[in-house]
């Protein structure tokens, strides 16, 4: 055997290893529990909707209200600016015909000039002006959202709508969702749900993303710098917290949590100082809670069941309750510290958070110390919200110039700029928390009022790829956040597991009779050479089910003819091949000669094949949806496995026979 064909040999077994290796948490029921835990492969191949069940819901978008919203909003902006000094008598209206305008009418005529100009100025390409109905006053200032603009409100509108679903479903723990978005319709797929799951997803998923501006109560007031607030102040004694020699004579850690509730769950009491600029000799201060995920954690079912962590249709999970009703679940630090409060609060009710209050969470990346695990902290909010997203006209991405750190540059209209600046002007030396979808975003210091209309978001954590990616999905939501777009349900349907169940059944007849017949015809025609088209075609399918499994790919009805399709792809390229040895063998070619001559003249006939599939299949996931769309997937990836099926494995067996005959064969079955 020559040193290619053994290296050719070792590089086969490693790529079969390797499937077998991606396929393996197929066949347990639980790979995170049921495999060890240095093994690096844990997806397992999923079922879509007509295979397991669920449902497809059909929403659409009523775009128009973005752009009434954008023309309400200027008409708020420019009625705020009359109102400043010098007071301009004018009247403005957002007529509800045609969509996006707005009216303003002036005093007199030179005051036209001059609002014109200003509107011009501040607006620029986002307005456009358009003729004055019939009942508009003579001097009446008539213009409407631009055509361009309304076109990329719309835009951000949808795409938006489509990551804040996707982004709903996943935190909801739904595996495998399909939200796409075509025309100006969204397509939601949401396999394998029960009742109660369905009616939680779809109130989910009808929500907007909610920006809201909220204050960290500190304890401060007016003229008095916080020292942190009674609440957290008396919960902080509570939880307790070792001083370095307490912790060296314990032979625990400082900071270690001393009451036995916290202690066990794992919550940590912390203070925060932090200077003011202008009284750097009266830094304020705060308590917080710190909790670290906590993986494998045991729970009460009725808890596991409100948290997600576990559904009530899965048995396999539901069958490892313990006989004290508990379940093991993996919890996020918010999570555990709600947990500890709320417990905290029922043996004790003056632990219970009052009405005008609330506890906000942020993720929080350690970039110092020797501890670099992510945790959560708590924020005591004032539960009032002092600003929201609809007062943002506009948000882009930047980069702090001191720290180089990914930063949202957010843009208030006039009514958002002046409220923000008597906010920030009320509460210097005090944080304030940026809230998204109820977590909090950033919570910075004000160290200055804020004026001018302009305020700006850190990204917080030390992954700068993932710093950018939170920092441009910020953007993508608050520019919709500022212009609502409702979400309206058009259609829906259900897939029951019963239709899925047949189905499968049916689909693994179908496969069945095609391989049986695919086998029966290559080795009945081509003999030997046949059974090398055999062995190709379970490498084939060996490599199909890989591949999907170590994408995560989920698998469908279409795509599972899309498997059928390309097993007959690759019994049809085996024959190219095998024609055209023949071929060379009746021009009396040796066996060495016709192989390689075959091979070589079949290759650009199967190239020219697959490229045509593959440019089908292109356009197919391009602009199809749902099952054509799992169809596409998997016949690209079909048109992977059967080049390298042809070209590598089927040569790589016919090289070894010949190099086994070592030269003696005067001809070959085929």
């Amino acid at each position: 055997m020559d040193r290619s064909l053994k290296w050719r040999t070792f590089a086969l077994l490693g790529v079969v290893a390797l499937c077998l290796g991606i396929l393996a948490p197929n066949v347990v029921d639980d790979p995170k529990q049921d495999l060890p835990s240095w093994f690096p492969f844990k997806n397992k191949i999923n079922l879509g909707l007509d295979l397991k069940g669920g449902l497809h819901i059909v929403y659409s978008i009523d775009l128009n209200t973005a752009i009434v919203d954008r023309a309400s909003e200027i008409e708020r902006d420019l009625k705020a600016r009359f109102n400043e000094e010098p007071k301009v008598n004018a009247t403005v209206t957002a007529p509800l015909s045609p969509i996006g305008a707005v009216t303003v009418v002036p005093p007199d005529a030179a005051k036209k000039l001059e609002i014109e100009a200003f509107i011009k100025s501040d607006y620029g390409e986002t307005v456009e002006t358009r003729d004055c109905e019939p009942g508009d006053p003579p001097l009446a200032i008539c213009f409407k959202v631009s055509t361009n603009y309304a076109d990329s409100i719309k835009k951000s509108a949808l795409e938006n709508a489509v990551t804040t679903i996707r982004e709903r479903i996943d935190n909801g723990g739904v595996a495998e969702p399909s939200v796409v978005q075509k025309d100006e319709q969204i397509i939601v797929e949401l396999p394998g749900l029960d009742k109660d799951a369905t009616a939680a997803t779809r109130d989910l998923i009808a929500r907007t993303a909610k920006l809201e501006f909220k204050v960290v109560d500190d304890g401060s007031t007016p003229g008095v710098n916080g020292r942190g607030s009674p609440y957290m102040a008396k919960l902080y004694v509570h939880v307790g917290s070792l001083t370095k020699d307490e912790a060296l004579a314990e032979d625990r850690k400082e900071n270690d949590p001393t009451e036995p509730l916290a202690r066990q769950m794992g919550v940590y009491a912390m203070q925060d100082y932090w200077p003011v600029e202008d009284q750097p000799d009266r830094p304020h201060s705060d308590y917080f809670l710190k909790a670290y995920d906590r993986p494998n954690e045991l729970v009460n079912l009725d808890e596991a069941l409100k948290l997600g962590c576990v559904k009530k249709t899965d048995r396999a999970r539901l069958a490892t309750v313990d006989a004290q009703g508990n379940i093991r679940c993996d919890l996020k630090g918010w999570q555990v510290i709600q947990r500890y409060v709320a417990q905290t609060a029922a043996k004790d009710p003056s632990f219970k958070i009052d009405e005008a209050h609330q506890l906000g969470f942020e993720e929080e990346e350690p970039t110092t110390g020797d501890d670099k695990r992510p945790y959560w902290r708590s924020y005591y909010l004032w539960r009032a919200v002092r600003l929201t997203g609809t007062a943002i006209t506009n948000a882009s991405g930047s980069f702090e110039p001191n720290s180089g750190r990914p930063v949202v540059l957010l843009d208030f209209n006039r009514y958002g700029s002046r409220v923000f600046g008597d906010l920030t002007a009320e509460i210097v030396g005090q944080k304030l928390a940026t809230i998204l979808d109820d977590k909090v975003k950033s919570a910075p210091i004000i160290n200055v009022a804020i004026r001018g209309g302009r305020a700006s978001i850190t990204m917080g954590g030390s992954d700068a790829d993932r710093q950018l990616k939170d920092r441009d999905g910020l953007v993508n939501v608050l520019k919709t956040g500022s212009l609502p777009a409702p979400l309206r349900e058009e259609s829906s349907s259900e897939l029951g597991p019963t239709l899925g169940r047949d189905a499968i059944d049916k689909t693994k007849l179908s496969f069945g009779l095609g391989v049986l017949l695919v086998v029966l015809i290559m080795v009945g025609i081509y003999r030997w050479s046949g059974w090398i088209s055999v062995f190709a075609l379970i490498f084939h399918n060996l490599l199909t089910l890989a591949v999907m499994a170590a994408f995560g790919a989920t698998l469908t009805l279409p795509g599972i003819a899309a498997i059928v399709l390309s097993v007959g792809m690759t019994v049809d390229g085996n024959i190219l091949i095998y024609e055209r040895i023949r071929d060379e063998l009746q021009l009396g070619k040796s066996v060495r000669g016709a192989v390689d001559l075959g091979f070589s003249r079949a290759f650009s006939a199967i190239l020219d094949g697959q490229l045509t599939t593959a440019a089908a299949g292109w356009v197919l996931l391009q602009y199809g949806s749902g099952p054509i769309k799992g169809f596409a997937t998997l016949l690209l990836v079909g048109v992977f496995t059967t080049i390298t099926t042809n070209i590598w494995v089927t040569r790589f067996f016919f090289d070894w026979y010949i190099a086994k005959k070592k030269g003696s064969m005067a001809t070959i079955s085929i």
